[in-house]
């Protein structure tokens, strides 16, 4: 009985039938991939199913997978890498008010003609808004009187894209509700002439509480179309993901993000102006000090340029004492815009007196542009550098503020090479293209420029990393969500200064392909 049992068991599983696994949705095959696995990276082909990546390897091992119903896109040799992560966006929304039309580099003189150009074909009371290079952050032709002279019936702001310092008129003053001897407030600064009456220069907080309240008072349609805006020209590029630091509240951007189907995976991330969340619940950044442009990073030595001057700290060392508390306890990692060595040295000086398993925090520093001579600290803590290569496009300021090129400036490779983990993000152009590049030259210190490998590698897998989802993306592998892009020249080879013209001919985020450039355009 039990030999005819046994029979008919072997009997029962020789006639089953094993159903294959399922056909992959798409598949791309004879290119050029580079993975960013440090087991495996570079492969021929992928193949996916759904919003998954199940094979990565050789076109034949690949092309296995293929049913009927299956899209084989032939790459013909073209370079594939994982979504591009910027890790350091903010909103793309603006400040109401008309555009002043200027050339590129315009001098003062040419903006305040601009400025009252347009004052003459718009209205009374309407705000206009224009521009300046950071070269002209100390051009003393550049003052609150000399927009009121040249718009006395209009607000007018100034404005640069490294967004620390903004220049106002005084009709803009007044519709922001800024009188003439207000105190400065918690993070924040006025400048002020020698009477104490203010001269129009806002800095910080000062300038970004006001935006916010511009901003919030926007209608949902209006941020919703910057925003979508925004997506598509990022999807051009090969980004996937963004890790943003809105001006708005953060709960706000979410449910503006759940209303529209957007071709982006977005991480909103709360920036807090002045004061520490006691209670955060996501993700907060500081903003501790300002930037080299305004000669706002707090440095330990004075600025080359102005002896007298150190930069300033946007919270007292007894708030940062605060932030580091909340974070050792909290669930949520700490960001930190940190620009000067001052800082630096205040956070390590209080994270090495609270006693946790910090690199399980993964405490973010934002910038770090001094955060070499704390090297030793950045690795036992396990801090997460996101640096932004944007920022070496200023060379004539950064000489100007330090001196001269220190090899301890932006650092880069000292970092990779220590094992610490590097993200990058844009904080400025978004083209990621652009920033690799920058990345890879490092033109004021090429001791610390790195690979092209080592910069999409930081544009990606560093980036996932430094959003907790290094599990889920950042790398072209099994299991990974198949975020990735099909670029339209090989990033590894081209000349340098060829790298900016870069685009994705197709970006593709969790398996559904989001951007695609015709036949002509490719």
């Amino acid at each position: 009985m039990r030999r005819l049992l046994l029979f008919a068991f072997l009997l029962a599983a020789a006639c089953t039938t094993v159903a294959p696994p399922p056909s992959a949705s798409l598949i791309l095959v004879n290119g050029k991939v580079f993975t960013a696995g440090s087991a495996r990276p570079w492969a021929e082909a992928v193949a996916i199913r759904g919003e998954r990546i199940v094979a990565v390897g050789t076109s034949a091992e690949v092309r296995a997978l293929a049913g009927p119903q299956t899209r084989v896109v032939d790459l013909n040799g073209r370079v594939v890498v994982p979504g591009i992560n910027d890790a350091h966006v903010h909103e793309p929304f603006y400040i109401d008010g008309e555009r002043v039309d200027l050339p590129p580099n315009a001098s003062a003189e040419q903006i305040l003609a601009g400025v009252a150009d347009t004052a003459k074909r718009v209205p009374p009371g309407k705000w206009i808004r224009a521009t300046y290079a950071f070269a002209l952050t100390d051009d003393p032709h550049l003052t609150r009187e000399a927009l009121d002279a040249a718009a006395p019936a209009h607000p007018v702001i100034l404005l640069n894209e490294g967004g620390h310092a903004f220049l106002f008129n005084t009709a803009a003053l007044r519709a922001a509700g800024i009188g003439d001897r207000d105190p400065d407030p918690p993070g924040g600064r006025y400048g002020r002439r020698a009477d104490g009456v203010l001269n129009g220069w806002a800095y910080e907080t000062a300038i970004w509480v006001k935006r916010r309240a511009w901003l919030e008072a926007k209608p949902d349609d209006e941020l919703l179309a910057h925003m979508r805006r925004f997506a598509d020209e990022a999807v051009r590029y090969g980004i996937t993901s963004v890790q943003s630091m809105p001006a708005l509240g953060a709960d706000r951007m979410e449910r503006l993000t759940s209303r529209l189907d957007l071709p982006l995976r977005w991480r909103w991330m709360e920036f807090r102006m002045g004061t520490v969340e006691e209670h955060p619940r996501m993700p907060v950044k500081y903003i501790l000090d300002g930037t080299p442009i305004e000669r706002g990073a707090a440095m330990r030595e004075p600025y080359a340029d102005r002896p007298n001057e150190r930069g300033y700290m946007d919270y007292t060392d007894a708030q940062i004492r605060r932030m580091v508390e909340i974070a050792a306890r909290g669930e949520h990692p700490l960001l930190l815009h940190i620009s000067g060595d001052l800082p630096a040295e205040k956070l390590f000086a209080e994270m090495n007196r609270v006693d946790t398993d910090w690199p399980a925090r993964r405490v973010r520093i934002e910038h770090g542009d001094w955060i070499a001579p704390f090297l030793a600290d950045v690795k036992r803590f396990g801090v997460i550098v996101v640096q932004n290569p944007s920022h070496m496009m200023i060379p004539d300021i950064v000489l100007a503020r330090y001196g001269r090129p220190h090899r301890e400036f932006q650092a880069l490779r000292s970092l990779i090479d220590a094992g610490i983990p590097v993200a990058l993000g844009s904080d400025g152009p978004i083209n990621p293209w652009l920033n690799v590049m920058f990345a890879t030259m490092h033109p004021l210190n090429p001791t610390e420029a790195i690979t092209r490998e080592q910069a999409v590698i930081a544009y990606t897998r560093g980036s996932a990393y430094a959003e907790l989802e290094e599990k889920e993306k950042g790398t072209i592998e099994p299991g990974k969500l198949a975020d990735l892009a099909v670029l339209s020249q090989d990033v590894f080879t081209v000349p340098a200064p060829e790298l900016p013209k870069t685009e994705s001919v197709m970006t593709i985020v969790g398996g559904r392909v989001v951007w695609e450039a015709s036949a002509r355009q490719r």
